[in-house]
């Protein structure tokens, strides 16, 4: 993994390296070290992960808060 700092890095890159991370452990072809590792980054990664998505609920909240509720209706592919 390329030490950058968070915020530099998107949600799809850090679940894509997160994604090839997990297929690394699966392998089971990684010393005992090697996937603790791994192992840890990635927990890194997750956390990455869940903080973006967590700042992104709490983005769509407040707009929907300052802008009324927000009212969708149901995709209608003949329409």
């Amino acid at each position: 993994m390329v030490k950058r700092k968070e915020k530099d890095v998107t949600f799809e890159q850090s679940l894509e390296e997160l994604e090839i991370l997990v297929e690394k452990l699966e392998h089971g072809q990684l010393t005992l070290d090697e996937s603790l590792g791994t192992f840890e980054n990635g927990m890194k990664l997750a956390r990455v992960c869940t903080q973006k998505l967590t700042r992104a609920e709490r983005k769509i909240e407040q707009l929907i808060k300052e802008n009324g509720e927000l009212k969708t209706e149901p995709f209608d592919k003949n329409g």
